[in-house]
């Protein structure tokens, strides 16, 4: 049943475990929000935890934008709805002109916010002056900027239409043949990550393409074999089909490096662990692959302090059961269903950067497995591009054999290993740079 002067809102997700908090945080001060409505397309990182958590309401489908905005379209039950990306940051401003549209627009309204980028350099901005460009000359907003529309001409125009791509441009050419399109005096912003992973200027161009051949009669189905809609770390060009999966731990006392716990104390460890879990990720996140994030324990809660520790615009999921090596295996498992290559690091390497992800996804191109030494007789890193189940299964970890029986087994199952420059990993006080001491 349809509520009078309620706005329903749809928030399309596939593992947004680590942005939709923030969304549903700016929600949650507006006047005229009667349901949230969460449309998740299979994900498996927590999402549909946090948004029960916050009090949204959970729609479960099959992954893909169109389909799943008409879920949640069709289970809204405001006279008004308003369809928002999960990594869209609803400022003030913005809030108080949704508010103000919804009590004072006509059923033959339909509107979207002005776009702003999280990042402010150069390329991102010419993206911004190129997309007010295309709204002024062919009423064209992104997606990005949210769409509110009444239900009476939603369903007037049919809703959203079932493509996996183009969607935002489909719906919009049909509410512009019946209705008005208003431009709300308010600014969204969204995140950049599927632009930094491509790089500004080559996605725009990629979006570019894909619209004119939109425009000239491909058909949407082909068009997303091209691009990939996305959530946190899901790559979106074939070139660029690589994850770096990192394993980490809640950082709390007494259950992280418990061996430097000795020599300095839980509370000093935990901090040194929780550093170099931050130079790690801020040394990889912009690289031209996936990173995602492994987290243990696995629950929603422990997913989130990670998420606040290490940063949003990275994807989380949960570590599997079972040993170290069961939880690489499956990790592996996971990733190689969406990439073509898996590189596995720790968050307590000193010194690892860009460039040695880049050497490894190199050496995948010619080996089967690539390794990073550890001197204590581990490793730092492991990658491929199919899962190995001999690599991991019966092996003795967190002794100095974990590196000669891996590459054993390796040889022995007939597999090309590249080696990496040996690392140390801090276990002991003596694996700590003194930098990093001095902090």
């Amino acid at each position: 049943m349809t509520v009078p002067g309620s706005l329903s809102v749809v928030i399309p997700t596939l593992n947004e475990a680590s942005t939709l908090p923030n969304l549903l945080d700016d929600l949650s001060g507006l006047s005229s929000v009667d349901r949230i409505i969460v449309s998740d397309g299979g994900s498996s990182d927590g999402t549909r935890d946090v948004a029960r958590r916050c009090g949204a309401t959970v729609v479960s489908g099959p992954p893909g934008r169109g389909a799943q905005l008409r879920a949640g379209a069709e289970t809204a039950s405001g006279s008004w709805l308003a369809f928002l990306h999960a990594d869209t940051r609803l400022g003030p401003e913005a809030a108080h002109a949704l508010d103000r549209f919804v009590e004072t627009a006509g059923p033959a309204d339909f509107a979207h916010f002005r776009l702003r980028f999280d990042r402010r350099s150069t390329g991102y901005r010419l993206i911004e002056f190129g997309q007010r460009a295309r709204e002024r000359l062919f009423g064209m907003p992104y997606g990005d900027q949210g769409l509110i529309v009444s239900r009476r001409l939603y369903d007037q125009v049919g809703g959203f239409p079932n493509w996996p791509i183009m969607e935002d441009v489909g719906v919009v050419d049909r509410l512009s043949r019946h209705g008005r399109r208003i431009v709300l005096d308010g600014t969204v912003v969204t995140s950049g990550r599927r632009y930094r992973r491509e790089g500004p200027v080559r996605a725009w161009l990629r979006n570019i393409t894909l619209i004119v051949a939109f425009r000239l009669g491909a058909d949407p189905e082909a068009l997303a074999t091209r691009y990939r809609p996305e959530g946190p770390g899901r790559a979106t060009d074939a070139e660029t089909r690589h994850t770096v999966v990192l394993f980490a731990k809640v950082p709390v006392p007494g259950r992280v490096k418990t061996r430097l716990a000795a020599d300095l104390g839980m509370e000093r460890a935990t901090s040194i662990y929780r550093e170099l879990g931050r130079r790690t990720v801020d040394a990889l996140r912009s690289g031209p692959w996936v990173t995602t994030v492994h987290v243990a324990p696995p629950d929603a809660d422990s997913i989130a302090d990670v998420t606040a520790w290490l940063g949003t615009d990275v994807q989380y999921r949960g570590q599997t059961p079972g040993d170290l090596g069961e939880r690489m295996r499956a990790a592996i498992d996971d990733e190689l269903r969406g990439a073509t290559a898996v590189c596995v690091v720790g968050t307590d390497i000193p010194g690892l950067d860009e460039s040695t992800l880049r050497q490894a996804f190199d050496a995948l191109e010619t080996h089967d497995v690539v390794i990073g030494p550890a001197t204590d007789g581990g490793y730092y890193l492991i990658g491929m591009t199919r899962t190995r189940p001999e690599l991991f299964d019966g092996i003795p970890w967190s002794t100095a054999r974990v590196l000669d029986l891996t590459l054993e087994r390796a040889e022995a199952a007939g597999l090309s290993v590249a080696r990496l420059e040996p690392r140390t990993d801090v276990d002991t006080l003596d694996d700590v740079p003194p930098a990093l001491l001095e902090a």
